[in-house]
């Protein structure tokens, strides 16, 4: 297996942290980009055996940082550069995932570039879905555990937000509490029609996988449930008994998947391989 790191340009003068991996062969691969979540990192969990998954299959597997998604090069696994986390939003995120797919187009790997295969978790999927509508490079797009609509995930109520211009939710894991400021809403209605799931999804044309877990308690089933209603070339399936990040927990202490993410993993390569 071939593994390499490396760093591109994000947004505001910020990095993108990047690895890929695949199995060296003398046929060209096609590319899988995997997006991260919300208090996601790309070396979350299992992130290096879901990889390593891929790529003994035949796929050049490739997973990111977004650059203000509070880790950072030097250290891959923590939140320190809380004021990054806090800066971030949507649109940030939308465009440094075209940002990727442009490094990846003009790279020399030996790619199918054509084939290009974007999956998302959760936030992350909700990104994939939005760069989908708008971006004609991706073939196919699987989401595992997707959010179906970002605005709906605001408060109601958002004058306290506004007035302090900051608010803070607890990382359960860490315990830290993770600043958002209010430029995260700001973002989005200022671009609230880019970045409309159920308004985008109208549009896309590439074939969709959404997995979704029946008993995900982040995001509920009903989310898959819409957003296969609202997408053409879509196909849902269901992994009963499982939650929102497939039985995979971080820090990941095991040298084997759990059962539900093996099952993800082998639904999203049979898509891929039809």
């Amino acid at each position: 297996m071939k593994v390499n790191h490396l760093e591109i340009d994000g947004c505001n003068g910020r990095k993108i942290s990047i690895d890929y991996r695949f199995k060296e062969t003398q046929k060209s691969l096609t590319p899988v980009i995997y997006v991260h979540g919300f208090k996601g990192f790309k070396d979350w969990g299992a992130s290096n055996l879901v990889a390593d998954s891929f790529a003994s299959q035949g796929f050049l597997f490739l997973k990111f940082n977004f650059s203000h998604n509070g880790v950072t090069s030097n250290n891959l696994l923590d939140f320190v550069d809380l004021e990054a986390f806090g800066m971030n939003n949507y649109l940030l995120e939308l465009k440094e995932l075209g940002i990727v797919i442009d490094w990846l187009e003009a790279s020399e790997l030996n790619i199918q570039f054509s084939k290009l295969v974007v999956i998302g978790h959760s936030r992350g999927g909700g990104i994939a879905l939005l760069r989908s509508a708008q971006d004609k490079r991706i073939k196919n797009t699987i989401t595992w555990a997707s959010v179906c609509n970002f605005e709906a995930r605001f408060p109601v109520d958002v004058s306290e937000w506004k007035q302090k211009g900051v608010q803070h939710i607890l990382n359960g894991r860490t315990m830290q509490m993770m600043p958002m400021y209010y430029q995260f809403y700001e973002s989005f209605i200022e671009n609230k029609q880019i970045l409309d799931i159920p308004y985008q999804s109208k549009k896309i044309r590439q074939n969709v996988m959404i997995i979704h877990g029946t008993d995900d308690k982040v995001v509920p089933f009903s989310d898959a449930e819409f957003l296969v209603s609202l997408i053409t070339n879509s196909t849902l399936v269901l992994i009963k008994n499982t939650g929102h990040t497939f039985d995979v927990k971080h820090p990941f202490e095991m040298n084997h998947l759990p059962e539900n993410m093996l099952k993800v993993i082998d639904t999203t390569i049979n898509f891929l391989s039809e």
